[in-house]
């Protein structure tokens, strides 16, 4: 029993903000030591360092800065600049996705949230967008979960 007493004694100090190095809605960057297959998730949003962009993705003619299709507060994981990313959109990018771009990063560039921890990814590193998926029992189905 006293393990789990430990354990719900620091859940509660990270939810509550009162931990000394975790803390919820932080910035975090990855760092040049990451590898592909590293990941950061910023909320339902996961960042995934890749070696190549998927041959099936075509370069963005009109990028976005916003990487999860929607107009919610929970859907505003923003680009801070269009400038420093080339950005590659799979054949299909719509609400229901599991997939989103690509990103090849020519100079760093920051994922900006409103309520997560912003995301730094230093130059010359190529950043998969994927969402988190849901199991919808009474449909069967896999979907995409959302903030």
């Amino acid at each position: 029993m006293e393990v789990i007493e430990k354990m719900q004694q620091f859940v509660s100090k990270v939810s509550k903000n009162e931990h000394e190095t975790v803390k919820p809605g932080q910035p975090v960057r990855f760092t040049e030591a990451c590898m592909p297959g590293d990941r950061i998730w910023q909320g339902d949003l996961a960042l995934t360092i890749r070696t190549s962009v998927p041959s099936n993705y075509n370069l963005a003619d009109k990028p976005s800065v916003q990487l999860v299709v929607g107009n919610t507060e929970g859907s505003k994981h923003c680009l801070d600049s269009l400038n420093n990313v080339d950005i590659y959109l799979p054949p299909v990018w719509n609400a229901e996705s599991l997939k989103g771009p690509v990103l090849v990063v020519k100079q760093e560039t920051t994922v900006l949230h409103p309520t997560h921890g912003d995301v730094t990814i230093p130059e010359g590193f190529i950043v998969e967008c994927t969402y988190q998926k849901e199991w919808d029992k009474e449909q069967a189905r896999e979907a995409r979960a959302r903030d």
